[in-house]
């Protein structure tokens, strides 16, 4: 078996030395073959029995290798992609992370056979476990390698044929050097290899799943980032041709063709509130370009006559200059430079029903682009949008992408062309999840950890038997604290009797909504709770507190506002974007619900509501203004003889 491993060694040293010299494979080659060839060296050293020598080169090249698969595993807010990266952009080559770091599956193959030969391929340190993790990553790594990629990876996912084949053939020295042992030893090595095995392929298989997920998700986020770029883009056109069609009706009213003065004061509004125009125009009958907004670069178009000078789009004129209807070209180059998108709308004389002309809307699609691209996190993507002959528009960066893109059809006029969204590699290596790589090595690990249990220290089973019940107690009394805490942040913010919100929610309510104007306030008092706290006990009183709760707080709280017990018989109802004749009609129904609700008083007659609202519609919110102006209305209400809405008298 010495010949044999010997043989495999020296096997071993042409492929390291041809992946090298080749040029052809990855660039991951000038990483993993120097760790390769440091192995194949360490591995001679130790047969040959110069163990000190083996150690001195193996321990740093160890460290070397976990420190790169380290990469894999730490946070990125421990130590940035960038950091990374720096430390490459030192060595000559330009090489970038994504392309020189190799797959972690070809890291922890080669740490794992320097760990062997440090412990010197020993049975009782778990010498099997560690060549059976090897095969497995080996076995995996190579598969990853001839089959094709996945349709989104975020790195490397292979290695270099030759590199496999070296990999293998020193993992196969190793092997030969334990075959005698091994058929010694095999019946009380084989049942915790093949429980360790089974560990090994469970981490293996899930690992391999996680990283799928893991770029499932890395599209995903791309494709949502491509979804709302679609939305922003059709949310906008619709709201800048919704814009123009009231500039159109405008001129409709008036009844004649605009004036300069009266073209440019109103279309400065459109153009400055949409900053992605390059003009507004009205043209004439005959397609003649009579007023232009702003001059300043359009000059030249004053007296243009557009059937002569776009010919691709005279049908699109033609729609509402001859048959007075909407018309929109698709993406055309524009006269004063520039390409986008033209929408014509007809102006006529809302009288006789006249044609007039045409406001011409012209938006530029780099600037349209551009506004919705400063909305979106869109500086590490490559967005264009383009169709199957050109590029219309193009941002981002422009090398170092992935191989893979978001697409999906976008509309521009009346065009369809497709939105494309390309992430760059740096992107990807930060936005990577750590776990599957966490899961990956310390499953191994654990693989190794179990074989080593079994075979030497079988009691650990019952302590770790122990554990996990400490563990389950742990979690249960954490999951019983954070129940018990849940009930008493409820508690802090609401009243117990009636459920309802108390105080100090009602004030950071208000607080969060207190530019939602207008706001409506109301204050509502049990008329005489009193006498049915005297008359019929306490209990009943709070039964009566708890049925007006139930019959206000649903209505309230459907109109999207808030409905809290302020203190004793007191409520405060407040509602958002409520004005004062929806407050009033709000305030009735409440004092009509409770009426119906067959709550009465000691002398028989139904329990009745006063209540004071007061309404603000100017901002900033003063809360103690509004609550004034409600408690003086609800005053009134008590002095005009309850059961009544009384509404305050400022406009705050």
């Amino acid at each position: 078996m010495p010949l044999v491993s010997s043989l495999m060694l020296y096997l071993s040293l042409p492929l390291i030395v041809w992946t090298l010299w080749s040029g052809e494979d990855p660039a991951q080659r000038w990483v993993l073959a120097p760790l390769l060839g440091l192995l194949a060296l360490g591995q001679w050293f130790t047969w040959q029995r110069w163990l000190t020598l083996s150690r001195w080169l193996l321990i740093p090249t160890a460290l070397v290798t976990l420190g790169i698969l380290a990469s894999f595993m730490l946070s990125e807010s421990w130590v940035a992609t960038s950091t990374w990266q720096g430390w490459l952009d030192h060595l000559p080559g330009g090489l970038t992370l994504y392309q020189v770091r190799p797959s972690p599956l070809a890291l922890a193959a080669l740490f794992t056979l320097m760990l062997n030969l440090l412990l010197l391929s020993r049975l009782g340190l778990g010498s099997p476990a560690l060549l059976l993790l090897v095969a497995g990553c080996t076995a995996l790594l190579s598969a990853r390698s001839l089959l094709p990629a996945p349709p989104h990876a975020s790195a490397l996912i292979g290695a270099p044929p030759a590199l496999l084949a070296a990999l293998g053939l020193l993992w196969g020295g190793q092997l030969a050097r334990l075959v005698a042992p091994l058929l010694r030893y095999w019946q009380r090595i084989l049942p915790p290899l093949a429980i360790a095995g089974t560990i090994m392929l469970a981490v293996l298989f899930g690992w391999q799943q996680q990283r799928q997920n893991d770029n499932d998700r890395l599209f995903t986020q791309i494709a949502n980032d491509g979804d709302r770029i679609a939305t922003l883009l059709a949310t906008e056109t619709d709201a800048h041709l919704k814009a123009m069609r009231r500039f159109a009706s405008f001129w409709d009213m008036l009844g004649q063709i605009p004036t300069r003065s009266e073209w440019e004061r109103q279309a400065k509004r459109y153009y400055e509130d949409f900053g992605y125009f390059r003009d507004i125009a009205f043209i004439d009958r005959d397609g003649k370009v009579i007023r232009v907004y702003p001059l300043r670069g359009n000059q030249s178009l004053l007296g243009i006559n557009l059937y002569r000078s776009q010919l691709e789009a005279n049908a699109v004129l033609d729609r509402p200059l001859v048959y007075g209807i909407e018309g929109q070209t698709g993406i055309i180059d524009f006269l004063q430079g520039g390409r986008g998108v033209i929408s014509y709308l007809p102006v006529r004389d809302i009288v006789d029903g006249e044609l007039l002309g045409a406001v011409g809307m012209v938006v530029s699609v780099d600037n349209l682009l551009r506004s919705l691209l400063r909305q979106t996190h869109s500086r590490d993507r490559a967005i264009m949008v383009l169709d199957h002959q050109q590029v219309y528009f193009h941002g981002g960066p422009l090398a170092n992408l992935s191989k893979w893109r978001y697409q999906r059809p976008v509309r521009m006029g009346a065009d369809t062309l497709t939105l494309s969204v390309q992430p760059d590699l740096d992107l990807l290596l930060r936005q990577r999840d750590r776990v599957p790589e966490i899961t990956l090595v310390f499953g191994l690990v654990l693989a190794y950890l179990v074989y080593m249990v079994l075979y030497v220290y079988r009691r650990l089973a019952q302590q770790h038997r122990l554990a996990s019940q400490a563990n389950d107690s742990l979690r249960h009394e954490i999951a019983q604290r954070e129940r018990l805490q849940s009930e008493i942040e409820w508690l802090a913010r609401h009243d117990e009797l009636t459920q309802l919100p108390n105080r100090r929610q009602l004030m950071n309510w208000l607080d969060e909504h207190q530019k939602m104007l207008p706001l409506a306030l109301m204050i509502c008092d049990l008329d005489h709770f009193k006498r049915i706290n005297d008359h019929f006990g306490h209990l009943t009183g709070d039964r009566y507190l708890a049925t007006v709760a139930a019959c206000c707080r649903d209505k309230i709280e459907a109109a999207g506002g808030i409905f809290a017990r302020y203190g004793g018989e007191e409520f405060v109802a407040c509602m958002p974007r409520c004005d004062r004749q929806q407050a009033k009609r709000l305030a009735e129904s409440l004092r009509q619900a409770l009426a119906a609700s067959e709550l009465v008083q000691p002398d028989g007659q139904p329990v009745t509501l006063s209540i004071g609202v007061s309404v603000t519609s100017g901002g900033p919110l003063q809360r103690e203004a509004l609550f004034q102006a409600a408690d003086e209305s609800l005053y009134r209400a008590k002095q005009n003889g309850r059961d009544r809405v009384e509404m305050d008298g400022l406009v705050l």
